[in-house]
């Protein structure tokens, strides 16, 4: 190749991003890649193969009314990847998927890994357990076995609060809630939402089970790549313009709720006609949040 023509070429080279934003990746591909959960109802599950529920609803919607606009292609398509507490990290950062519209804790160390969205759903972390044996508190629940999702919020703050716990690593709620049911541990802990559904889907009665109080205040967000502003914003625009019609909002996460005999609770209802970024607050920060 001429000297001119192999500068014009490494000219060209340097001129251009070293690496592509997300909108830019969806831009040149004419696709999303949305990730969701396959278990976490009324959050993202799937309903014979198809993705549902109240945050894959919100990410479908933030896809046609701010992400096509923004990359010019009214048929954009979805491509749906469905991910898992342990992998969705993983996925997020190497680019297999640009959103993860599930059941994920916004909390300070997760922060560090990834960017979130403001808050689109609020529960609560506590023990579950059978009735017969009563509610488990982490006081209690010392020198017994307690079934701890690997990957989630709970794992990390299990570790940093409770002592003498013999943990039984579990892959995700029904599994938990199946260890319990079948005495190979005392109690699971998840988020409340995350635990109903894993009963209910499990086809156990609800009357056999009980609940701890609270161990941590968990809100959910859309999460998207580290230090991709422009995406993020996009995203809080989306969510914000939703939210502004909290009637709506609400009337849609009741059909959802609905689904799994659930009630959308205060939290969630104020942060719906509240938007705001929050983060995990446990029993260890109780006093400053």
């Amino acid at each position: 190749m001429p000297l001119k023509s192999s500068l014009f070429f490494l000219a060209a080279a340097l001129a251009m991003p070293a690496m592509a934003g997300t909108l830019e990746q969806i831009s040149s591909n004419g696709e999303v890649r949305i990730g969701y959960r396959q278990s976490s109802m009324p959050l993202s599950w799937a309903d014979n193969e198809k993705p549902t529920g109240f945050m894959v609803s919100l990410c479908e919607k933030i896809v046609a009314e701010q992400i096509a606009p923004a990359v010019h292609n009214k048929n954009l398509r979805i491509q749906y990847v469905p991910v898992t507490a342990q992998n969705r990290f993983e996925l997020l950062a190497s680019g297999k998927i640009d959103m993860e519209c599930g059941s994920t804790t916004v909390t300070r160390e997760r922060l560090k890994q990834a960017d979130f969205s403001i808050v689109t759903y609020i529960t609560e972390s506590r023990l579950v357990s059978l009735k017969s044996g009563g509610p488990q508190s982490l006081s209690t629940i010392s020198g017994k076995t307690l079934a701890v999702q690997t990957g989630s919020s709970q794992a990390a703050l299990i570790a940093r609060v409770a002592s003498g716990v013999k943990v039984l690593a579990v892959p995700d709620a029904a599994h938990g809630i199946a260890a319990v049911s079948q005495g190979k541990a005392h109690a699971y802990v998840d988020g409340e939402i995350l635990s109903q559904s894993a009963i209910r889907k499990s086809g156990l009665p609800d009357a056999r089970f009980v609940y701890g109080a609270p161990i941590s205040v968990e809100p959910f967000a859309i999460m998207t790549r580290k230090g991709d502003s422009d995406f993020g914003q996009l995203v809080d625009t989306g969510l914000r313009k939703i939210f502004a019609r909290p009637n709506e909002s609400l009337a849609l996460l009741k059909g959802y709720s609905d689904q799994m005999g659930a009630d959308i609770n205060l939290m969630t209802r104020e942060a719906l006609r509240n938007p705001a970024k929050g983060r995990e607050c446990s029993v260890l920060e109780a006093a400053s949040c």
